[in-house]
Order: structure tokens, then sequence, then C-alpha cells
């Protein structure tokens, strides 16, 4: 993997494997999460990593991810870019490893 990481997961390919990510200690009391966007390196056509990502909470300071699809013995990261309604922005590395 290239770009520095936060913590790396583990799956493998038939798994659909969920990860919250909470944002709550690096946001302001009053601040919320407004949007979030997901870039899944390196890309791999015949089996693509997919991931679906919401709101569990009705404060919008978590996310949670779902993370499928991927090829075997392949190590990705998924870079995570989320803005607040404050106008931050920060982006989070994380590491998935199909195995």
């Amino acid at each position: 993997m290239t770009a520095m990481t936060m913590k790396t997961y583990w799956k493998t390919t038939v798994e659909r494997r969920r990860l919250y990510l909470d944002y709550d200690c690096w946001l302001e009391p009053t601040e919320t999460l407004s949007g979030f966007q997901v870039t899944v390196a390196p890309y791999t056509a015949d089996a693509p990593i997919v991931v679906a990502t919401s709101y569990p909470d009705a404060g919008h300071r978590k996310l949670m991810m779902f993370v499928s699809g991927g090829v075997a013995n392949t190590s990705y990261v998924l870079s995570m870019v989320v803005t607040t309604d404050a106008g931050q922005v920060k982006q989070d590395n994380i590491g998935l490893k199909v195995i």
C-alpha cells in the first residue's frame, strides 16, 4: 500500500464487511458531517471493491460502510474524505486486505 493507513482490516472475497468511522472526537460539539466520498485504489476491474456508506446516527457524527468484493491476495486503500457543515475537510486512509 502506498498511502499511509490509519488501520488495516481483513476480509475474504465473499464477505460483505461492516466498518464504522467515528468522527465525534474530531468534530466541534455542534458540528456535523455534511458529505463524504470514498476512493478505492487499486481498481480491479474483474472484481472491484464496492463501498456503500451511510450515517448510522441521527447527529451525523459517524459513518458506516459496507465493503464487498475485491481480488484475493490484494491490498487496497480506501481513501475517505469527509466534509463538515463548518467547512472542515478531513481525509482518512483505511487499509483493506482481501484474502
